[in-house]
């Protein structure tokens, strides 16, 4: 009976533990004033902070954006999707990424090549 109470303690402690620490990184990341406005791993210029206006704040839109900005903003964002992709690295599944502009390719004939 002893042991599950001291085994219940030190789980209260590390529950406690964990908690604070995703509290403490929660308000880092609300806090913090230098975000990225570019991200070098997806070659592509991250979301703007929302203009307010009493419309945009009445449709949705300003609170939509404040959440895209957000996320795309996120500090560490880059550190984090290289530590998914590590991982989902050892899932055995591979997917293809296709990055940059989809353009027209070469037309596929219909009849065989006769080598004229």
């Amino acid at each position: 009976m002893r042991h599950a109470k001291q085994h219940k303690r030190g789980s209260r402690g590390k529950a406690a533990l964990f908690f604070l620490a995703l509290y403490a990184f929660a308000v880092f990341s609300m806090l913090l004033p230098l975000r990225p406005t570019e991200s070098v791993m997806e070659k592509r210029k991250l979301t703007e902070f929302p203009i307010f206006s009493v419309e945009s704040l009445g449709n949705g839109e300003y609170t939509k954006g404040i959440d895209t900005w957000f996320a795309d903003t996120f500090p560490l964002r880059d550190i984090f999707f290289q530590l998914n992709s590590w991982v989902q690295s050892f899932y055995g599944i591979k997917t293809v990424e296709i990055v940059g502009n989809l353009e027209q390719g070469d037309e596929i004939p219909d009849a065989p090549y006769t080598g004229e």
